[in-house]
C-alpha cells in the first residue's frame, strides 16, 4: 500500500531528534522544509543525483552523528553507483529512505524505471524503500537563500550555534 509522499516524509521527520537530515532536490526538500525545518537539515537544491554522495561525505566526516537521507527514486537512478558505494561502505551512522513513486514528480511526472530496479539489492539493508503515490503537494518554495541554508547547516553540525 502506498501513501502520499508528504505523509511519508512526515512519518520520517516525526522520528528525527538530533540527526543530520539530507534531502533531495525538488519537492522532497520543499515538503521536508514545510514539515520540519531545522538547522541540521541540508536541502540539496538543483543537484539531482548528488544527495546520497553529499550524505556519504557528511557521514564519513561526522561519525558520531546519525545521518538520514530522504530522496526519490529519480534521484537515486541519477547516480546508481553512489547507491552501490553506500552498500559497500556500510557506514554505521548513515541511513537511506527512498520514496519511490516511479516518476520524476518535481519535473513534471515523467516515468522513471524504478519498477525494474531492485534498490534494496543494490543498496543493502539500510536502504528503506517506501512506495508513495505520484504527484506533488501544494507547498511553496523554500524561502531561504542557498548560501544561508549552507551557512546555518555548517554552523549547526559543527556546533557553532
Amino acid at each position: 500500500m502506498s501513501m502520499n509522499r508528504i505523509d511519508a516524509i512526515e512519518d520520517i521527520m516525526g522520528e528525527i531528534t538530533d540527526e543530520i537530515v539530507v534531502t533531495s532536490c525538488g519537492m522532497i526538500s520543499r515538503e521536508t522544509y514545510h514539515i520540519k525545518d531545522r538547522d541540521r537539515n541540508f536541502y540539496v537544491m538543483g543537484s539531482m543525483g548528488a544527495t546520497l554522495g553529499i550524505a556519504i561525505g557528511i557521514a564519513l566526516n561526522k561519525p558520531n552523528d546519525r545521518v538520514i537521507v530522504i530522496c526519490g527514486d529519480g534521484e537515486i537512478l541519477m547516480s546508481l553507483g553512489t547507491l552501490a558505494l553506500f552498500k559497500k561502505l556500510n557506514l554505521p551512522n548513515l541511513f537511506l529512505h527512498i520514496l519511490d513513486n516511479n516518476e520524476y514528480a518535481s519535473t513534471g511526472g515523467q516515468k522513471t524505471i524504478s519498477d525494474v530496479v531492485d534498490f534494496k539489492s543494490i543498496g543493502g539493508n539500510k536502504c528503506n524503500i517506501i512506495k508513495v503515490e505520484g504527484g506533488n503537494s501544494d507547498v511553496g518554495r523554500i524561502p531561504i537563500p542557498h548560501e544561508k541554508i549552507k551557512e546555518r547547516f555548517m554552523n549547526a553540525i559543527n556546533g557553532l550555534q
